[in-house]
């Protein structure tokens, strides 16, 4: 039987925050309060997509068992981290809402016609979409030692792709996964607050958000 060290490092979880170096109050003080089984890093100062990549190099590196991705203006509940490593799931996310109009969830199922924005959910549930946001995006180790890198492209503005291609890093990590057999799950239950010049939070709703 493994001992309790080797049971540890084998639930260890490398928390990395994408930071512009700006933040809210309510994000700080969120995150003072976040419980963290492992530890973390801020990552600042390069494009999404490659910052993105340095987190999951770090965590290999470490070999640690979860990579947890949190942008610095979303803020989790206190077991949001907690709760998505209970789930024992390859790729999980917390439910958080667009900052812009129209204010739908962050995920987006996909048909003939294109990728469409998930309007209605079971809150309190587990659900299977095609795309979520990397804001609060748990990854376990086996993803990333599966799917080739380079795991997040930002692909936006590649004007030698169809236009069905071009996407975000966080979707193009979400289609690879996909392609190479995983799910993406959403717990709605864990329900995040997005943050700017406003607070955006489930359902939708909105609230000024001071600077620090």
């Amino acid at each position: 039987m493994a001992g309790s060290w080797e049971i540890l490092q084998q639930q260890q979880v490398l928390v990395v925050i994408l930071t512009r170096e700006i933040v809210t109050t309510a994000w700080a003080g969120g995150f003072r309060n976040l419980i963290i089984p492992g530890s973390y890093t801020f990552l600042s100062g390069a494009p999404y997509d490659m910052a993105r990549n340095t987190g999951c190099q770090k965590l290999l590196e470490i070999g640690w068992s979860h990579l947890m991705f949190i942008d610095d203006d979303t803020i989790l509940p206190p077991d949001g981290v907690l709760r998505l490593l209970n789930h024992k799931l390859p790729i999980v996310s917390g439910l958080y809402y667009r900052r812009n109009l129209p204010l739908f969830p962050v995920m987006l199922r996909e048909n003939e016609q294109g990728r469409n924005w998930i309007t209605e959910y079971t809150d309190n549930s587990l659900m299977e979409v095609d795309y979520v946001g990397s804001g609060c995006m748990m990854i376990h180790r086996d993803v990333l030692t599966t799917v080739p890198q380079p795991w997040f492209e930002w692909k936006v503005d590649r004007m030698d792709l169809a236009p069905d291609q071009r996407m975000s890093e966080d979707f193009s990590f979400c289609q690879k996964a996909r392609q190479h057999g995983y799910k993406i799950i959403v717990d709605t239950s864990i329900k995040c607050k997005h943050l700017g010049l406003c607070q955006v939070e489930a359902p939708g709703t909105i609230k000024p958000a001071e600077l620090m």
